[in-house]
């Protein structure tokens, strides 16, 4: 696979919402290059939005969205496009499209307006299939697939897409423990092996720790910690973001940490403890 070009993602007093709702009213981001970040938070505090603006889905009200210092909105639709790639949490696959036909519409970028495919083409859908294990898969419809095979086939279709920076909302949706572990592998190798920047959107807490690079948690539209796992995932931090009472255990032998919630009993002892000793 081709190596990603190095491209910085800023985002400066970013205000943005939906009609007169807003939520996102303040947010500023550098988004590290090269790197994967996660972002967290509770439902409803900016995540997806944030990704939609970023992508150009929604625009802004106020602040700036750059990748390498121009505003998103200053290129052309397919110079964009063969720069960041969106996988939405719920793609919507047209009616009988095969694996292969679906993943050639990542190239779309680089065709002309009545040219076709061609060999770089053919060569970019047959990497991304190989990448994502999909090669066999190829003549079949994306209809008939399990959940775990059409997620990579989608991710695959962003593979062929080449782009340097790679949005995903909630990539393991629908998915089972087994299947999201083997599907965020999937996109560590990616990162690893391109450099591809990635931003995703994740409600798993442990994954997102075992996974990224940078973790940005969100809460009401606002960033409210952001950094190394360890730092972002402290017991102070769970409390106050997603009201969550919960143990850090230490590291595992890879380095990534676990959340452990507190049953309600032990959580409603501990505070009964501390309140009879005046804490």
């Amino acid at each position: 696979m081709p190596t990603a070009t190095a491209r910085t993602l800023e985002i400066n007093g970013l205000r943005l919402g939906y009609g007169e709702t807003v939520i996102i009213p303040d947010l500023s981001l550098a988004v590290p290059t090269g790197k994967v970040t996660a972002l967290i938070g509770p439902n409803g505090c900016g995540k997806s939005t944030l990704l939609r603006g970023i992508a150009r889905l929604l625009k802004p009200a106020n602040g700036t969205i750059s990748v390498d210092g121009r505003p998103v909105s200053s290129y052309g639709g397919k110079e964009f496009a063969r720069m960041v790639g969106l996988l939405p949490q719920i793609p919507v696959t047209p009616e009988g499209i095969t694996v292969a036909d679906l993943v050639a519409r990542g190239r779309y970028p680089y065709q002309g307006l009545f040219l076709g495919a061609n060999r770089d083409d053919d060569a970019a859908v047959a990497r991304a299939l190989e990448a994502t294990n999909t090669l066999e898969l190829a003549d079949r419809q994306v209809t008939e697939l399990s959940g775990g095979q059409r997620q990579r086939v989608w991710i695959a279709l962003a593979l062929a897409q080449e782009t340097d920076v790679l949005l995903l909302d909630e990539p393991t949706t629908y998915l089972d423990l087994a299947h999201q572990v083997e599907l965020l592998d999937l996109l560590a190798t990616i990162n690893e092996e391109r450099g591809t920047t990635m931003v995703m959107v994740l409600h798993e807490l442990n994954l997102a720790a075992r996974i990224a690079h940078h973790l940005v948690a969100m809460k009401d539209g606002r960033i409210a910690a952001s950094g190394s796992a360890e730092q972002v995932l402290t017991s102070a931090h769970l409390e106050e973001i997603f009201g969550l009472q919960a143990e850090v255990a230490d590291p595992l032998a890879d380095g990534s940490i676990v959340v452990v919630p507190r049953a309600r009993a032990t959580a409603r002892a501990m505070s009964e403890l501390a309140t009879d000793a005046g804490v």
